[in-house]
């Protein structure tokens, strides 16, 4: 229905809308000026009239009244019914219709753009991709549903120091608290990493607010999932933090290795959870860190096949492309996942990777 509504968007489509149904009654009613109406009797007069209230919905009772009162003359002069019964019925009926379809207009309108603010909310987009000694390239991937949305977040920025820290988040389940909550996680995250906090607290002040959100909405959020890659200014080392989230894979030359230590618990399960950064060594240029959320790998293997994807086919995905990462690159990941499931993927995806500049 949204995209039909969309179909007429300007006057000029909602005049050329309403001729077409105009044309429409005249040729149903017009072919009785030579048959009689007593061969079908019951039919084509509510047909005409149906016509008019259904273009009333659609293109609002300005145009839908004028639209029912040509089929109600129609069916008065043509096929003869009740010249005070139609015009006192239909016409109010097709005013109604017209009135609450612009209110279902107006409420799809509403919620398609509530989404869109809270996807914005959700991710950082960057116009430009450099973020300190780091070229960071970034794709948000929307469910197949195009008004399901999801808890994934993302975002990068640099330290004071030069450090620049990266962050993928997947909260759990979807619809609004979970982007309300996904929001809230990420511009708290964002507020910390800015300031230097540590990873392991800010992962520990996080855990605390989606606890304390448990407690105070009505459909608790179970977890959220984590990783945070802290690349040092000098390019030579990193700090993993995971949070029950899938581990980050590191590209080179020499072909893909996935982070190998264990993650810790997801935020949002207990308070007394703790998470520990843990080292890793960067190889000298070129190199490629690629973080992402779980949507990437859960859409199926081939068209109508099994799922997952799995890790298993990404790692030699991500092995074919030319390193360190470009946009042409990371687009040419999305896409292959996305030919492999046959289509849109199940689950929002975002797809971080960064590499020296």
């Amino acid at each position: 229905m949204p995209e039909l509504a969309r179909t007429f968007d300007t006057r000029r489509d909602k005049v050329v809308a309403a001729l077409v149904a105009v044309l429409c009654e005249l040729a149903i009613a017009l072919p009785f000026l030579v048959i009689s109406p007593n061969t079908v009797r019951g039919v084509p007069g509510p047909l005409l009239v149906v016509v008019g209230v259904a273009t009333s919905y659609w293109l609002g009772p300005w145009f839908g009244v004028a639209v029912t009162a040509v089929g109600v003359v129609l069916a008065v002069t043509i096929i003869g019914e009740n010249a005070w019964a139609e015009p006192l019925v239909w016409l109010p009926v097709a005013a109604g219709a017209g009135i609450l379809g612009e209110r279902v207009r107006q409420g799809d309108q509403l919620r398609s753009a509530l989404i869109e603010e809270l996807r914005r909310g959700l991710v950082g987009l960057y116009r430009d991709p450099a973020v300190g000694q780091l070229n960071v390239i970034s794709r948000y991937v929307p469910a197949e549903t195009a008004q399901m949305i999801a808890g994934d977040f993302y975002g990068a920025v640099e330290q004071p120091g030069g450090d620049v820290v990266i962050m993928v988040g997947d909260v759990a389940g979807h619809g609004p608290a979970a982007a309300a909550l996904a929001t809230r996680l990420r511009a708290m995250w964002r507020g910390l990493a800015i300031a230097g906090v540590s990873d392991s607290e800010t992962v520990k002040a996080l855990n605390e607010t989606l606890l304390a959100e448990q407690q105070r909405i009505a459909s608790p959020i179970p977890f959220a999932t984590l990783c945070l890659a802290t690349v040092a200014a000098d390019l030579r080392s990193a700090r993993i933090v995971i949070a029950g989230h899938p581990p980050p894979v590191l590209v080179t030359g020499r072909g893909t290795r996935e982070y190998a230590h264990p993650p810790g618990p997801a935020i949002g399960i207990s308070a007394n959870s703790s998470w520990e950064p843990y080292p890793l060594l960067l190889p000298e240029h070129p190199w490629s860190l690629v973080i992402y959320t779980d949507g990437l790998i859960e859409g199926r293997a081939s068209p109508g096949g099994p799922r997952p994807y799995g890790n298993d086919r990404l790692l030699p995905l991500l092995a074919s492309c030319a390193v360190p990462f470009g946009e042409d690159d990371v687009d040419a990941v999305v896409r292959a996942v996305m030919d492999a499931n046959g289509g849109p993927l199940p689950d929002d995806v975002v797809l971080m990777t960064a590499s020296p500049r």
